[in-house]
């Protein structure tokens, strides 16, 4: 499923209980509610981002270079229903609904 599908998922989905950055791992921890616990690495979460400029270049094919080092900076909660990261690369414009993080976990668990 791409990024743009799990996106536009159900926004149903609870918030996690917990968010953890691991800068030094470059890595954040996520409880939910119903006690799954995933890492998803900094890397992950940016080749994952739907933003409307990250969405556009892969519909177009086009191929988005991102140092494999990336961190997270901040992380913020976004309302009631999402979490924004700000990127090492300056990078925050995307938000990840509860639901696509949810399915995001799931895919590395």
């Amino acid at each position: 499923m791409t990024a743009e599908a799990l996106a536009q998922t159900d926004t149903r989905t609870e918030a996690p209980s917990q968010v953890r950055l691991r800068g030094k791992q470059k890595m954040v921890e996520i409880t939910w509610p119903d006690g799954l616990e995933s890492q998803l690495s900094c890397l992950v979460l940016r080749k994952s981002c739907a933003c409307s400029s990250c969405s556009n270049a892969r519909q177009k094919g086009a191929i988005s270079l991102i140092d494999a080092d990336i961190g997270i900076d901040n992380l913020n909660v976004h309302g009631v229903s999402a979490m924004q990261f700000h990127f090492s690369d300056g990078h925050n414009r995307g938000l990840y609904p509860w639901s696509y993080l949810r399915q995001l976990c799931e895919q590395v668990s």
